[in-house]
């Protein structure tokens, strides 16, 4: 992978994480990084005045302000919409995934090993780990999982988690449509069930500390929009156009 990385990241009011994750990626990750693509998602905060800054030092980051409404679909699909057509492969994380850094490494690995069309970085799988990881969010996580991997046989342990590494054909042809967090499980349940062969690797979810702002994830409120996925994913699965 050599200048051809599109990174995706999502960001609503993050001003205590974005500048961490945009130096980390650079510093990491620069022979592979074709852009990195910040959407600030209705921001009030210093979140695009600190992009801008880093626009300044390297011309590979680039910033996509969107005004309301807001929601991580919304951002997750601006930022797609907006990958160069110079890339090949296409990251996604949300931007206080500053632990998540290094591991990206792990994900270019797997999408470069022979027959893979992207990876999925997972917290459930053996060697993955979660710290402070609340107790009902995790129930609910495995019992969305549970009804998926059932329906659709899949293999794969996380498929919620923005945190995936995949062809940029795979982010330009599928169907996304959710507007809120759910769009995280159509980015892990639409490749499998359109066919693509996705690895997943090993990854760590670690709970916002001090200053790094807080969690825009509501429980409850996205809870009907992850079944819509299920349905839509029924449909692609059966080659039918989603609704």
């Amino acid at each position: 992978m050599k200048n051809n990385l599109s990174a995706v990241l999502i960001a609503h009011n993050e001003e205590g994480n974005i500048g961490r994750m945009i130096e980390g990626l650079l510093e990491n990750y620069h022979d592979e990084l074709l852009e990195i693509i910040v959407v600030s998602d209705s921001s009030t905060d210093r979140t695009s005045d600190i992009v801008r800054k880093w626009m300044a030092r390297d011309n590979k980051v680039r910033l996509i302000e969107k005004g309301k409404p807001s929601g991580a679909g919304l951002a997750l699909r601006a930022g797609f919409k907006n990958v160069s057509p110079k890339a090949d492969y296409v990251l996604t994380m949300d931007s206080d995934f500053t632990e998540n850094i290094k591991e990206v490494r792990s994900l270019i690995g797997a999408a470069e090993r022979e027959g893979f069309d992207g990876a999925i970085g997972s917290r459930y799988m053996e060697g993955g780990k979660l710290v402070n990881y609340p107790l009902m969010k995790k129930i609910m996580n495995r019992g969305f999982h549970f009804i998926v991997k059932a329906l659709f046989r899949i293999k794969q342990e996380d498929l919620t988690n923005n945190f995936k590494l995949y062809k940029a054909g795979i982010i330009r042809t599928l169907p996304w449509e959710s507007d809120d967090f759910a769009i995280n499980a159509e980015t892990g349940i639409f490749p499998i069930v359109a066919g693509y062969n996705i690895a997943e690797v090993p990854v760590s979810w670690i709970q916002r500390g001090e200053g790094q702002g807080k969690s825009k994830f509501r429980l409850f409120k996205v809870g009907r929009s992850y079944i819509k996925v299920i349905g839509r994913a029924w449909a692609l699965s059966r080659g039918k156009k989603t609704s």
